[in-house]
């Protein structure tokens, strides 16, 4: 993959009590303004932060600009755009940055909380094909319904990723004439082949003691903790390039519909991040650093990353496509430089 070409790194700047005075600031604006109208422009978070105290007044509730009545497609944008929560978010927090700015640009955006037990603050918990199948599948049909357009966009996160792949492989997830209901999909810090945790994966799945812990977690109702690490039969199923009993096409990628998997170099959280991508002729795989050489966003923080943002509005929309931004998004956690690696194998799923 080209890289871009080096630049000056830049340490993490910690978060300030100022910085986070101006997001509780922003927060209280937030909670006293009168609820958007179809076509209002929204606040995007500066960063992670705001994001996150802006989701607390309204931690079950979609982001701004999502799920907004009587939002009707237009002929610029004629997709609605799903975007999808990663492993134990929800579409307050963790879609609270991409959703108020694809709002802006113009689209109808929709977002789903799923895996959610009890109605709890933390989602992307529950069996990942159950999710995909009895919660997003219906939440297209119903987008699709609700809007009258014919396919959506997908933009997912980390779980997010994987989780609606499921039933585009293995539900209705094509129309009577074969055209897919989802047209564009986008990874964003996917988990395409799981968390390896720097090669550890395998080791720790053989220690009987975190072999418990992990079988208590599913048994406890969080099945998506075994199934997002590297190796799980899961994930074996889903990206395998063979047959599947019950898929409705065989590789990991759905015939007519257009990927990217945009990754960070400094994730901490999926390591190597190439394992978030897709090796296959439909997929672009590519890094914000790729476009952005000082772009220190993290696992959390690509989701309130500028760069980010430019780069999905671009693919969702490539014949108005601009010059992506080029900002030193900070990680919200210790990063995991990863510029340097040398490129890992990536499983043979």
């Amino acid at each position: 993959m080209k890289r871009s070409g080096s630049t000056a790194r830049r340490r993490p700047r910690r978060l300030t009590a100022a910085a986070l005075a101006l997001a509780a600031a922003a927060l209280l604006v937030t909670a006293c303004a009168p609820a958007p109208e179809p076509g209002q422009r929204y606040r995007v978070p500066a960063d992670f932060a705001e994001g996150l105290l802006t989701a607390l007044g309204d931690i079950h509730g979609p982001p701004p600009g999502a799920n907004v009545d009587g939002c009707v497609p237009s002929t610029a944008h004629p997709r609605p755009v799903i975007l999808l929560h990663g492993f134990a978010g929800n579409m307050a927090d963790n879609m609270g940055g991409i959703s108020p700015f694809l709002a802006n640009q113009g689209y109808c955006v929709f977002a789903l909380t799923y895996g959610d037990p009890d109605g709890s603050l933390f989602g992307g918990l529950h069996d990942i094909r159950r999710s995909s199948m009895e919660e997003f599948g219906p939440f297209v049909d119903d987008v699709l319904a609700r809007t009258g357009a014919r396919q959506v966009d997908v933009v997912g996160h980390s779980e997010g990723s994987i989780m609606p792949r499921w039933w585009m492989r293995f539900g209705p997830s094509v129309h009577s004439d074969g055209t897919p209901k989802v047209a564009t999909f986008v990874g964003v810090g996917p988990a395409t082949h799981g968390a390896d945790l720097g090669g550890n994966a395998a080791t720790l799945r053989s220690i009987p003691f975190f072999a418990g812990v992990i079988d208590t977690m599913v048994q406890n109702g969080c099945g998506a903790c075994e199934q997002v690490l590297s190796g799980s039969s899961f994930l074996k199923q889903l990206n395998s390039s063979e047959p599947q009993p019950g898929e409705r096409f065989t590789g990991p990628t759905q015939p007519g519909v257009r990927y990217m998997m945009l990754a960070t170099q400094l994730d901490n959280f999926l390591v190597p991040y190439q394992y978030g991508f897709i090796d296959h002729p439909a997929v672009t795989n590519t890094t914000v650093q790729d476009v952005c050489a000082i772009d220190e966003a993290d696992h959390l923080s690509i989701v309130f990353d500028p760069v980010a943002y430019d780069v999905i509005d671009n693919f969702l929309d490539p014949a108005t496509a601009t010059t992506p931004r080029c900002v030193a998004t900070q990680p919200v956690f210790a990063p995991i430089d990863q510029r340097d690696w040398p490129p890992p194998t990536l499983p043979a799923d």
